[in-house]
Formats: structure tokens, C-alpha cells, sequence
């Protein structure tokens, strides 16, 4: 009882860190139609693959990704309202209406059963996708995300209400963020998430051209918005890649993450969930190698 309490505090203490742990993007192209708000860069040839950012970040994060599986993917890396230099779009539910875009840029697109590619916030936009537009979506791959990202960082019984308090505490200071205090805290926490330093001066820069408030908002939504009950819904396979190593100092084991993640999807009926033991939270930039294995072993199966 006594170690619980302390990974429940140590989680609480967290929570912020945890979840400031979402970077990803895109840039955009004219090759296609846009859903009204989403950039896009169209690369390669094949079935589609759409590539969705997390917080702050603009798709070029997943450059090597599109270069990777180009010759057998139309890749498709989006850019979000409010990230990475794109204006924001103005929404009471700004998640829900960007998983709603991504749905309406598969119809106008006439896309067959996407796979959809998300890293932290981008993985919880996959699943919403998922959960609301079952019928379009061919695969999910789910990067260091879940469809409740607090419970993670805080144990998957910590209640919604509090979760929401923390997740307003949380946009209360990165909405009004200035650039520079945006670049400073980026840097502190981008080194916690990655270990190259090339890739936290890329990323941060993609963080101070992104607008706080949609970035606040986004933090909000996340911890005030549980998907765990709606898995059942998804139709498609899903692949959860997760990570752990980053959180070791705040009483986290990999038995501990791994049995969070398990619970969050205890209702998907089609779900693989694999770990990285060396890796931090931006997996695709820690371990290509086996960030790629194991999206090589999952594709066949879709």
C-alpha cells in the first residue's frame, strides 16, 4: 500500500511532465483537398497513411517515417489548426473537431481504409477517429499515447474531475505562453522525451511557431476526455508502441506502464501493444530500428 501511494503521488506531481511529453506535425500540400483547417504534405504511392502531430509540433517530425514506407505508402503528414505555424482554428471542442476534419479529409480524398499514424496527442486523435468513424479507418498505429493519457502519468482509477483540475492548471500557464517562455520550457522538456539534441532544437523551434492557446486547450481536452470506455467501437487493428524509461525516477517500471496500457485497452477487440525498454517518448526518434520492426510486423496484418 505504502509503494502505491508514493507511485500515486510521484504521479500526480507529474502528470504535467508526463503529458507535456506530446510533440508532433506536418506541412502542407495542394495535391489533394484539404479538410477546411488541415495542411497536408502528400509523399509516395500506394495504400494511405496518414501521419497526425502531437502538441507543438509540425509533421516534419515524421520525415523519416514518410521516407521509410513512401514506396509502399501514399503518406500523408498532417499539420494541425495551431501547430507548427498553421492558424488555429476556434472550437468549444477542439479535439473533437479536429478528429472530425481528419474524417471529413478522408471522404473528400476518397481514401480506402487509412492507416492512421499518431504519436501522443496524434495517437488519441487516431483512436477518436476510430471510435467515431469505425467504418473508415483500416489500422491504427498508437505511439507513447492512450486513450486516456492521464491515467498513465496518474493510475488509470485517478478520477475524471481531477484529472480535469490538473488539465486546467496545466492550460493556464501554456496558453499564455511567450515564445521565449515557450522555447525555455520546450527545451527542459523535450530533453526529458528525447535524447538527441538535434532533434529537441528542431522540435522546440516547431513549438514557439505553434499557438499557446490551441495548445492549451489541447492539454485541457486530453485530461478531460476518457475514450477507455468507447474501444469497443474501434473496428479496425490497432498497434500501441509504448515507453517507459523516461518515468523511472518517478517510481515508474515497465510492469507498472505496461499494466496502464493494458487496462486502457482491455476493450479494443484487435490490439497488439509492444514496448520499448531503451526509448523515450518520442520513440520513432530514440529506436527507428525497432519503431520500424515493429510497424513492419503490424502492416502485413492489416
Amino acid at each position: 500500500m505504502q509503494q502505491s501511494n508514493t507511485l500515486r503521488f510521484n504521479g500526480l506531481r507529474t502528470a504535467a511532465l508526463f503529458l507535456v511529453l506530446s510533440c508532433l506535425s506536418a506541412m502542407s500540400s495542394n495535391a489533394q483537398t484539404a479538410a477546411p483547417s488541415l495542411s497536408f504534405q502528400k509523399t509516395g504511392q500506394g495504400p494511405a497513411m496518414i501521419l497526425i502531430p502531437g502538441l507543438y509540433c509540425s509533421g516534419d517530425v515524421w520525415a523519416e517515417t514518410v521516407a521509410r514506407y513512401k514506396d509502399r505508402y501514399t503518406c500523408y503528414s498532417l499539420t494541425l489548426p495551431g501547430f507548427g505555424g498553421q492558424p488555429p482554428l476556434h472550437s468549444d471542442t477542439l479535439l473533437s473537431s479536429f478528429a472530425e476534419e481528419i474524417a471529413l479529409f478522408i471522404r473528400q480524398n476518397g481514401l480506402q481504409k487509412p492507416i492512421l499514424v499518431g504519436h501522443s496527442l496524434g495517437g488519441w486523435l487516431a483512436l477518436k477517429v476510430a471510435v467515431s468513424h469505425p467504418d473508415l479507418v483500416g489500422g491504427v498505429i498508437c505511439v507513447s499515447s492512450a486513450p486516456f493519457l492521464p491515467g498513465l502519468s496518474m493510475g488509470n482509477d485517478v478520477s475524471l474531475d481531477s484529472a480535469k483540475a490538473i488539465g486546467a492548471m496545466i492550460k493556464g500557464y501554456m496558453a499564455h505562453a511567450t515564445p521565449e517562455q515557450t522555447r525555455q520550457s520546450q527545451k527542459f522538456t523535450l530533453a526529458t522525451m528525447m535524447r538527441d539534441s538535434t532533434r529537441i532544437a528542431q522540435v522546440t523551434e516547431m513549438a514557439v511557431l505553434s499557438d499557446p492557446a490551441t495548445q492549451g486547450e489541447a492539454m485541457y481536452e486530453l485530461f478531460s476526455t476518457d475514450l477507455r470506455q468507447e474501444m469497443n467501437k474501434v473496428q479496425c487493428p490497432i498497434l500501441v508502441l509504448g515507453d517507459w524509461v523516461a518515468y523511472k525516477n518517478y517510481g515508474a517500471t515497465r510492469e507498472n506502464v505496461l499494466d496502464k496500457y493494458q487496462h486502457q485497452f482491455t476493450l479494443a477487440p484487435h490490439v497488439t501493444i509492444a514496448f520499448s525498454d531503451t526509448s523515450k517518448h518520442f520513440i520513432m526518434f530514440d529506436e527507428p530500428v525497432w519503431f520500424y520492426a515493429q510497424v513492419d510486423k503490424f502492416l502485413p496484418t492489416l
